[in-house]
């Protein structure tokens, strides 16, 4: 007898001292990042390797425990499982509803801005669609893809023919066997978790910018409030109101994986971990199941995890929050109602799932930046959150389905007042504290500072619309005048964002002009950019010889090559349709389908343009504005949208956040280029050969990134920490 309690006791130390040295090797890691700051990011390669050792036994342990534990189960006892599953996970995931609607409750009213990335990036393609994630068609595949959800599906049908198989003994002793070996790997990769979750902690401490996330502190408050919430009141109390399973004990239960969760940011390498210690909580909390066989968490935590988590339902505080931030809060019967719709949503990929939450509520798809944002620390957190789903599920399946629950009234009412009094209390502290917070967009500061990176000294810039001089010469080729004259004129659009604009200083920048900076640069010339009223006015400068060549995102047409020569493409530029936030939902796709019934009139800035849009649908009226900035500053509500380019509306998108950028699909494309003379064919090789050295040297692609995906409004500076910037021991 005092023999096996002396085993009891050194089995209940061991995990005891491993959480300690886990405890303290991540805040070690912490310590060391914010001393060293980036120099510990190539720690991330240790880390890495450690959440691969982990990864090693994941999938192995599903297969082997989940068909092991299905076939020793009778069919009686499968089906009281499935109903338990699915009843409790029913309660945590309403549990999770009532959190989200709670929490985004204490958000103020504000004066909301909408902040923008201008980068339009193709919607993330769901090549995991619900056939391949859900169905094993070809097991080996899910396999080695981790498609955890077909796996599970496979387990499921072969644990229950081997329910239904006699004679199965043999298979399962072997596969118990097979477990048994897998689980002494995961012990041994267990002690290597305080070197692993160091590695991993330094390398995060050392590179997250801390300024990026001060203004998301009402969305990260929010969220982390009802994470707390979950992981410390609501679910441990639910355990304790139905099994005799004390508080402590279920905190001191999912302190482990939830360390190993945060610091690896993968709760699927935990799964192990949290089915053992479910089954020692289990072991531990039995009032009379000792005698009943083995315990089902080996069952239930792979079974439960490609479900939902209520951790994946918490993360849809961000709608409210998105709402918030524009200026149109959802209610609180709103705000229930899309927690209850991203229970199902939670499926998805969060990437595919929040957009289409978006545009549910009508809110700019440009928000999803600071959804991504803080994806480093919230989807840590919510991991946290699903090791405790996962743990409470399983014991509360487990103590159910062996006859072992033990309702407590008086403790479930006390809970539920334990669990309001928090929220209340939380809710009045964060909600005075949001109140102080001030949102401020500085995105359109950004774009209108931007300046040339390597600008030509040499350079006059015409801020007027010049009559033509009848003293220019239009005979003989523009490259030999060149070589003569040394001057090199360059026709330009006013406020023709991303490609040519003044900006705060006054100083003419863009794409476009970058790149004659570099042009001119090369030939080594005076460069004079001289205005230009619209796209029809190119043709009389460039005859005259008043301008060289015309730039500002040119979209070359066939019908334009009668009067003017293009260069070949330096760009490409794709349609879109620059509309109010909230009427994004209308747009279908252009194309076969055609235009929207409900946009009946658009504008369009370039007579060309317009008059084949009238030709392709009649029924669409089109108003041609002078300017694009027109479109926002004369308050023109009867326009239903304007069509641009998107890369184009993107920039003024920035300039003016309420409005979105939907692209068609299938996108409809058009080349960019340099327009020049007709006829002037030596002129045109060059410019093209200047073009073809540039994309090939790489420029063009720095120009886009600068100018048109937005790159130059990232200030990138190094990440603050001790060692540098308080005792300057490092440079």
């Amino acid at each position: 007898m005092n023999e096996t309690v002396t085993k009891l006791d050194t089995e209940t130390e061991k995990p005891d001292r491993m959480g300690f040295k886990i405890v303290i090797g991540m805040f070690s890691g912490i310590t060391v990042g914010l001393l060293f700051g980036e120099y510990c990011a190539q720690l991330d390669i240790i880390g890495q390797t450690y959440v691969g050792l982990l990864q090693m036994t994941v999938m192995p342990y599903l297969v082997i425990t989940l068909i092991a534990r299905l076939g020793r189960l009778t069919p009686s006892t499968a089906k009281r499982l499935g109903f338990s599953a699915l009843l409790f996970s029913a309660i945590l995931w309403s549990i999770g509803v009532i959190l989200v609607t709670a929490v985004t409750m204490v958000l103020p009213e504000i004066q909301g801005a909408s902040f923008f990335s201008p980068t339009h990036d193709t919607p993330p393609s769901q090549s995991e669609d619900f056939l391949t994630t859900f169905i094993p068609h070809n097991i080996f595949q899910s396999l080695a893809s981790e498609y955890v959800p077909a796996v599970v599906v496979f387990c499921l049908f072969f644990g229950t023919a081997l329910m239904l198989t006699p004679n199965k003994e043999p298979v399962l002793d072997f596969l118990d066997l097979c477990g048994s070996g897998i689980g002494k790997m995961n012990l041994l990769l267990i002690r290597l978790s305080p070197l692993g979750l160091f590695a991993l902690s330094a390398s995060a401490a050392g590179t997250l910018q801390f300024h990026d996330m001060a203004r998301l502190q009402a969305y990260l408050l929010t969220f982390f409030m009802a994470a707390i919430l979950a992981t410390y009141v609501a679910i441990p109390l639910l355990v304790t109101s139905l099994t005799n399973i004390g508080y402590l004990e279920f905190i001191k239960a999912i302190h482990g994986p939830s360390l190993t969760a945060i610091a690896t940011g993968k709760l699927f390498v935990v799964l192990p971990n949290i089915a053992e210690e479910s089954e020692k909580l289990l072991r531990c909390g039995a009032a009379h199941t000792a005698d009943k066989g083995d315990t089902t968490a080996s069952v239930v935590v792979p079974l439960a995890y490609p479900f939902p988590h209520m951790g994946k339902i918490l993360a849809f505080v961000f709608i409210p929050f998105a709402a918030w931030y524009v200026g149109t809060p959802l209610s609180p019967v709103e705000s229930a109602s899309m927690a209850s719709t991203g229970v199902v949503s939670s499926f998805a990929n969060p990437l595919i799932s929040m957009p289409y939450m978006l545009d549910f509520f009508l809110l700019p798809q440009d928000l999803m930046a600071l959804f991504i944002l803080p994806g480093f620390l919230t989807t840590r957190i919510a991991d946290v959150v699903g090791v405790a789903h996962l743990m409470a599920l399983t014991i509360l399946v487990t103590k159910l389905v062996n006859e072992d629950i033990q309702f407590r009234g008086i403790r479930l009412l006390a809970s539920i007042g334990i669990l309001a009094a928090c929220l209340l209390s939380t809710g009045i502290a964060s909600h005075s504290y949001l109140q102080k917070i001030k949102l401020d967009y500085k995105l359109d500061e950004k774009l209108l500072s931007l300046e040339i990176n390597q600008p030509y000294e040499n350079v006059i810039v015409e801020d007027e619309i010049l009559l033509v001089d009848s003293n220019f010469s239009d005979s003989g080729s523009t490259l030999s005048r060149l070589k003569k004259e040394r001057v090199l004129r360059v026709g330009y659009q006013r406020n023709h964002i991303p490609y040519s604009y003044f900006n705060t200083q006054y100083h003419l920048v863009g794409f476009d002009v970058e790149l004659m900076h570099r042009l001119a640069s090369r030939l080594q010339v005076r460069l004079e950019f001289i205005p230009y009223r619209d796209a029809d006015s190119i043709v009389e400068m460039l005859d005259s010889g008043q301008i060289d060549l015309a730039t500002s995102g040119l979209v070359i047409k066939p019908e334009k090559l009668l009067d003017v020569g293009f260069t070949e493409p330096y760009q490409i530029a794709t349609m879109s349709l620059l509309v109010a936030d909230h009427r994004t939902d209308e747009f279908r796709v252009v194309g076969q389908n055609g235009i929207p019934i409900s946009f009946r009139k658009l504008a369009y800035d370039e007579p060309a343009a317009t008059l084949q849009l009238q030709q392709r649908y009649p029924e669409i009226q089109l108003e041609l504005l002078s300017s694009v900035d027109e479109f926002f500053t004369r308050n023109r509500s009867e326009l239903d949208g304007m069509l641009l380019p998107a890369e184009e509306a993107s920039a003024w998108n920035v300039l003016y956040p309420n409005h979105s950028v939907v692209v068609p699909q299938p996108p409809l494309q058009r080349p960019v280029g340099l327009a020049v003379r007709r006829g002037d064919l030596e002129w045109v090789q060059f410019l093209d050969r200047f073009i073809e050295f540039e994309e090939m040297n790489g420029t063009l692609q720095q120009l886009r990134d600068y100018w048109v995906h937005g790159k130059g409004t990232e200030t990138k500076t190094p990440r603050w920490c001790i060692m540098r910037d308080v005792l300057h021991w490092i440079p």
